[in-house]
């Protein structure tokens, strides 16, 4: 039987434990002024998942900041779009949405509307306006190499596909070492290659302040077209050099982290 020693020694710890765990949730959100960060929903790109954003997330938790990073299905945007807004409603308070790649296009299509969403960041990602595809933006750029080194599924043009392998590191992150590009490709999820023709619906970028870090020796997209993507929507820019597609959100995750926070600081209020 429990005494009643035993019994006021468990309250006891109950209620320190309580109130431990309820200071440190506390000075996790605060920031100056006791102004609670912005929730950050990282979204992916082609060709990853939610594992390339381990060194921007390991970077935001250390700051104090919260971080979702879902998993994208990848076979078609609408579903994408509507998997993202799911996202955003389970979330409460305010988000700052992080995209990279193919995720500018989910994200740019599920910030449409939204009062929620304080800003977008964007590496290395597309950005259309409505009725503008992955294809159509490309228009008077360089293509990729990669595209001729992709593996279907089924059907060529017209089925899930993926960088074969043995090019991924070149088109992909060929500014990584081999052992992190390694991590990459073997994370590597297939997109259904039909996205990249698919128009896009409505746009958030045209109500919401913007922040873009162009990778400047990117193999996937013509780091040209990232900046005039970037300046047509009126984005705060930065540029990374030598930064590969995936360079910007893992060899510079540091200096990326820093434009995420930037930018949660500029529309804090």
């Amino acid at each position: 039987m429990v005494n009643r020693w035993t019994m006021k020694r468990w309250l006891i710890c109950g209620l320190g434990l309580v109130a431990s765990v309820a200071m440190t949730t506390s000075a996790a959100v605060a920031t100056e002024g006791d102004r609670p960060h912005a929730t950050v929903v990282l979204v992916h790109g082609a060709w990853a998942d939610s594992s390339s954003w381990s060194a921007v997330a390991r970077e935001l938790h250390g700051d104090g900041y919260r971080t979702a990073a879902p998993d994208l299905e990848m076979q078609s945007v609408a579903g994408d779009v509507a998997a993202l807004r799911d996202t955003l409603d389970a979330i409460p308070g305010k988000k700052i949405l992080v995209a990279h790649s193919y995720g500018g296009v989910v994200a740019s299509g599920a910030s449409a509307g939204r009062a929620d969403v304080r800003a977008l960041v964007f590496s290395a990602a597309f950005l259309p306006d409505e009725g503008d595809s992955i294809a159509s933006l490309g228009v008077g750029f360089q293509p990729s190499g990669a595209f001729a080194h992709l593996a279907f599924t089924g059907a060529p043009f017209a089925s899930p596909a993926y960088i074969a392998p043995d090019f991924f590191r070149q088109f992909f992150a060929q500014d990584l070492s081999p052992a992190r590009a390694a991590q990459l490709n073997a994370a590597q999820h297939p997109l259904n290659f039909p996205i990249v023709t698919t128009p896009s619906g409505p746009v958030g970028w045209h109500e919401l302040p913007s922040w873009y870090a162009v990778s400047g020796a990117d193999l996937l997209i013509d780091p040209a077209q990232e900046r005039s993507m970037a300046g047509r929507v009126g984005a705060h820019i930065v540029e990374y050099r030598g930064a590969s597609h995936a360079g910007g959100i893992t060899r510079f995750a540091d200096r990326f982290t820093s434009l995420i926070e930037r930018a949660d600081r500029a529309t804090g209020g």
